[in-house]
């Protein structure tokens, strides 16, 4: 028997003690279930009450302009001629998130060979007796299997970032259940519209490659998520983050910086951080604080943990980067003074994080004084150097090799840039 379901309001009218009809403007969402049997009747029955994360239960209802608005009319044709769905916020949104993912476990009931009758949809349906293969993808569990392996790992800055985007999504969902099943094309745009309205393209785009990542790993072990996967060519293509601007120091500017002498010695620390990093080849403070006594060769964090390929760097130390530790020199093996010989990894991603709050906070103060811009940061301690490598003619080749990348394109984004301020420039110098 060949089962077919849709959503509908119980629109019955009902009496009270004295026989008076009670008018409803909110009415309970329930299945109706039919079949290619025209000797059965329709067969309705109810949708359990969900249980919020926070542990509330919910009963589905609402009024008639809810459910036409949140899932009835739900979709749209573009001028492209394609089906979009609308967009929709609040309880609306809440009412279609939880129809979209109980449409999904429907869909999957129906399917079975076991299922003969009405009764075992039911009976399936409102016990949650669902194929546990196919819907134990829950995307916050996801997140949170993905969270502990990155903490495992050591890399306590990418488990920050997806635990980051999850609280993200859930925040978005309202604190509703969320499956794979129900992320598709639909969602995701609807997902990127109205994160956008508060932050930036690059920190959306990151929260959607962290969502990909997961779907990833959810799908090598659900093979349906294979032929629902959104993402891809001709389906949803993550939005790129607007290209790095290039925020390069003069070397007037630079000067500055390596020519300033404070007493006080948190400012004074900034500077020597910032300009040790520019004559590391610009390298970050994790990197910085890891280098050890007598070391010669090292590789960089991050490309240790993403890398197919290990970069090894030089170690190699000027008369200004040698004044710099030896004002910052450490007790035990770490060059510089702020991590300790028996801190795990959790404490030099804590100790690390703290360093670059106060010097960032320094740096600001540190530009106030030598008038310099006010976004001043340590990571301009980096496009400083590759903009300087560029203005001197230096091959991309070497200058990538340099900084550590282990992919040459990651380079060419430093140039871009500063190409596009060379071109911004020489528009101006047109004007009459």
């Amino acid at each position: 028997m060949n089962f077919h379901f849709n959503f509908r309001l119980d629109r019955r009218l009902k009496k009270d003690s004295d026989g008076n009809v009670i008018k409803k403007t909110i009415f309970p969402i329930k299945v109706n279930l039919n079949c290619d049997d025209p000797s059965q009747r329709n067969y309705d029955f109810s949708i359990p009450k969900v249980r919020l994360p926070q542990g509330d239960f919910i009963e589905l209802r609402c009024t008639e302009e809810d459910f036409s608005s949140a899932w009835t009319n739900r979709f749209k044709t573009n001028n492209s001629g394609h089906q979009i769905e609308t967009t929709v916020y609040g309880h609306r949104l809440d009412i279609r998130t939880i129809l979209k993912v109980k449409e999904d476990i429907l869909n999957e009931i129906i399917e079975r060979p076991e299922v003969f009758s009405f009764k075992d949809v039911k009976e399936a349906f409102t016990t949650n007796n669902v194929n546990k293969r196919a819907f134990n993808v829950d995307v916050y569990a996801g997140f949170d299997s993905k969270i502990k392996e990155l903490a495992a790992s050591g890399r306590y800055g990418s488990a920050s970032q997806y635990k980051s985007t999850k609280n993200m999504i859930c925040k978005y969902m309202s604190g509703l259940e969320l499956t794979f099943y129900h992320i598709d094309v639909n969602w995701l745009d609807s997902y990127y519209r109205a994160r956008s309205k508060s932050a930036s393209v690059s920190t959306v785009s990151l929260d959607l490659r962290n969502l990909k990542a997961i779907y990833n790993i959810a799908k090598e072990q659900d093979d349906r998520l294979i032929i629902k996967y959104p993402f891809g060519k001709g389906k949803y293509q993550i939005p790129e983050g607007s290209a790095s601007r290039n925020i390069g120091l003069s070397d007037e500017s630079l000067k500055k910086i390596q020519d300033f002498e404070s007493d006080n010695y948190y400012l004074q620390t900034a500077r020597d951080y910032f300009m040790f990093s520019y004559y590391s080849n610009g390298l970050n403070l994790k990197d910085i604080l890891l280098l050890e006594k007598g070391q010669e060769t090292f590789t960089r964090a991050k490309s240790r943990n993403t890398a197919k390929k290990e970069v090894k760097m030089y170690a190699e130390h000027n008369e200004h980067q040698l004044n710099i530790i030896s004002r910052h020199k450490g007790s035990g093996k770490y060059l510089f003074n702020v991590l300790n010989d028996d801190d795990d990894d959790q404490e030099i991603y804590t100790k690390t994080k703290a360093t670059l709050r106060r010097v960032a906070k320094q740096l600001k103060n540190l530009a106030k004084e030598l008038d310099l811009s006010p976004d001043l940061s340590y990571q301009w301690a980096r496009h400083s150097y590759a903009t300087k490598m560029v203005k001197e003619g230096v091959n991309i080749k070497d200058i990538s090799e340099s900084m550590g990348h282990t992919n040459i394109k990651t380079t060419e984004s430093y140039i871009k840039s500063l190409d596009q301020e060379g071109r911004k420039k020489i528009n101006r110098a047109k004007e009459l």
